[in-house]
């Protein structure tokens, strides 16, 4: 589970710095990895022969990454700093060595099991990544970064039902125990890693 204590400092911090370039290219790195890994994988799977409904879902669901991705690129003041873009890496190493288990060779497109894992990870995402408590209340609701970030929020919870769905009704030869774990498994990976991105946007 994500502390609560953690989304506090970091809106108490933004509530008295702002902004900051600093604080947004942070947001936006740890962000846009997440949501890239999100992407690579829809954009393979929606590939595959016979997919039917399901191919339509994922479609849109990789639409939606790719305008939030875009959307962080085009609005965030970019700080200058170097060394973010590493202390970025280093906390979502975790979900970029998952990512890429998912979709080593021979890929989601030939694995069943890859196809639930993904999908399960991108539901993880969705659901544990929330940007909204960390928006001070003294925030201009009309700044670009503001609404961007309110907009893939507002996205991330259209995306978590159709997440849902899938996990339910997608056919893999796994067991359901198996299934379950393995989506909390996920769940505490990404609780890990927003865990310490709070951690890094509270540090002074």
């Amino acid at each position: 589970m994500i502390d609560p204590v953690g989304f506090d400092q970091a809106r108490d911090r933004i509530a008295a710095t702002g902004f900051t370039p600093e604080i947004q290219s942070k947001i936006a790195l740890v962000l846009s990895a997440a949501k890239n890994g999100n992407l690579m994988f829809q954009a393979s799977l929606q590939w595959m022969p016979g997919l039917g409904l399901l191919q339509q879902f994922l479609i849109s669901q990789s639409a939606r990454e790719l305008e939030a991705v875009t959307l962080l690129a085009r609005t965030t003041q970019w700080a200058s700093n170097p060394l973010l873009a590493l202390e970025a890496n280093r906390i979502v190493t975790p979900l970029l060595t998952a990512w890429g288990q998912i979709m080593m060779p021979p890929g989601p497109m030939f694995n069943p099991r890859a196809v639930y894992r993904g999908i399960s990870l991108g539901h993880a995402q969705l659901a544990r990544i929330r940007l909204l408590p960390i928006i001070p209340d003294n925030a201009d609701p009309l700044d670009p970064y503001v609404v961007a970030l309110s907009r893939i929020e507002q996205e991330n919870g259209r995306m978590l039902q159709t997440q849902i769905r899938l996990l339910k009704n997608i056919e893999a030869d796994m067991p359901l125990a198996e299934r379950e774990t393995l989506v909390e498994q996920d769940q505490e990976l990404v609780d890990g890693v927003f865990s310490a991105f709070l951690a890094w946007l509270s540090a002074t």
